[in-house]
């Protein structure tokens, strides 16, 4: 059973890498372009403060070390899309 459901969450997973390079292909969206805090929270609907929360989360996969804080374009958009499930 347990074997079943990880072959079920793998093929979703790479499911969910394909549809995201698909979209970012149709939308011309280069996947290593960085997003800033800006983006994302312009992306999600929410302020700078919250997402400035959000890039500070151990789930996120931010780039932390640089000034502005930034995040990769592909996983950022992985990321959101694990966490619509």
């Amino acid at each position: 059973m347990n074997e079943s459901r990880d072959t079920l969450e793998n093929n979703n997973t790479e499911l969910n890498k394909k549809l995201v390079m698909l979209l970012l292909e149709k939308y011309n969206i280069n996947p290593f372009s960085s997003l800033s805090v800006k983006d994302v929270a312009k992306d999600l609907g929410m302020n700078q403060n919250n997402a400035n929360q959000l890039f500070k989360r151990n789930d996120f996969p931010s780039i932390n070390f640089t000034k502005p804080k930034q995040i990769c374009a592909l996983s950022y958009y992985l990321w959101k899309l694990e966490r619509r499930e």
